[in-house]
């Protein structure tokens, strides 16, 4: 019963994530699709007692859903997600481990070689994965969040079936758990799928090449060349954090950054760089829900590493170069480099490039 509902689950969420790969092009979605599909294959088969095909279609299933997670963030650029990567590096150290773990508790049998290994090392990526879509938060919100324990709760579950599994008072709460996990995976990827920034992911695309009088990304210019620009944005929604605000265009959102208050404009504290970042991060997602491109000039990167330590100025930058990629915009940095030090210089434009 318990297999038979969770096979069920996984084939209307392989239909579901293959009609979304379809109609709104991602291939990520495509990836996850297969993905289910496998899945709901190591069910028939184990269903039908075919144990070598039933542990290879659920390994296939962990490979396609760690894939279409790393071409998730392909897709969307995102910056701050690729140290997570580093994760992978601890797996032989990890699996090591997990194996004398089991040979040390669990039964040595051809079982225990053909299904329970096998589906231990595919519940590790499976969690693996989860591990990856936690800071998916950061953008999908809630929706990333219930998907990334979904996976973690799910991988750890097949991690413990190897030793787990042959104890006979433990096997139907763990068929049971087994269809909970299953429900929750399988329901949290198709409210991600169906979160309108994952499907109109192809439209934002093609508006950021259409795009074609300043480039998307980071430019770091001088003083001249933001001159140039600046003429070119008179008319366009700009948000500025400036020291000069003379010759500002009246459409501009202007803060003025020092540690005075002021009555007639906005301002901000050099020190409060959580501020700008929030208000980056508002501004540019307001731009995107309007199918408008963003735009963020900074003029006071001298001024404001007087007030921070150069770690925390380029972890700002870093964060900010990040929203930037997601939403498609453009974070103009102006600047001198006689201002930074060889080795500053170097790291910043190796970091926000």
């Amino acid at each position: 019963m318990g297999r038979g509902l969770s096979l069920v689950i996984k084939l209307i969420a392989a239909l579901y994530l293959l009609y979304i790969a379809r109609t709104r092009d991602r291939k990520s979605a495509l990836i996850w699709g297969l993905a289910w599909l496998s899945a709901a294959l190591s069910i028939l088969f184990d269903i039908a007692g075919v144990n070598y095909l039933n542990s290879l279609f659920e390994a296939l299933f962990a490979s396609l859903l760690f894939c279409g997670v790393l071409m998730i963030i392909n897709e969307e650029a995102f910056y701050f997600f690729t140290p997570g990567f580093y994760y992978v590096a601890s797996v032989p150290f990890i699996i090591t481990l997990y194996l004398i773990g089991i040979m040390h508790f669990g039964e040595r049998s051809e079982w225990m070689m053909t299904i329970g290994v096998p589906y231990g090392l595919s519940g590790f990526y499976i969690l693996l994965s989860g591990v990856l879509i936690l800071p998916f938060s950061r953008v999908y919100r809630k929706k990333a969040t219930f998907l990334a324990i979904s996976l973690i709760l799910y991988g750890a579950h097949e991690m413990d079936y190897p030793i787990l599994r042959p104890v006979s008072w433990f096997a139907p709460i763990g068929f049971l758990l087994g269809a909970i996990f299953t429900f929750m995976v399988s329901y949290s990827v198709i409210q991600f799928v169906r979160t309108e920034r994952f499907q109109e992911f192809p439209r934002r695309r093609k508006y950021e090449k259409s795009e074609g009088e300043i480039e998307t990304g980071v430019l770091i210019i001088g003083e001249e060349k933001y001159r140039e620009i600046r003429e070119t944005l008179q008319n366009t929604k700009v948000l500025a954090f400036l020291r000069d605000l003379s010759n500002v265009p009246g459409r501009w959102e202007v803060y003025f950054i020092t540690h005075i208050t002021g009555k007639d404009f906005k301002t901000i504290s050099p020190t409060n760089l959580a501020k700008m970042v929030e208000l980056v991060n508002r501004y540019l997602r307001s731009m995107a829900e309007t199918e408008q491109r963003g735009i963020i000039v900074i003029d006071c990167l001298e001024y404001l590493i007087m007030y921070n330590s150069f770690e925390s100025i380029v972890k700002f930058l870093s964060l900010l170069r990040d929203f930037v990629l997601m939403y498609g915009g453009t974070l103009v940095l102006v600047t001198n480099p006689s201002v930074w030090s060889e080795k500053e210089w170097a790291l910043l434009k190796r970091l926000l490039s």
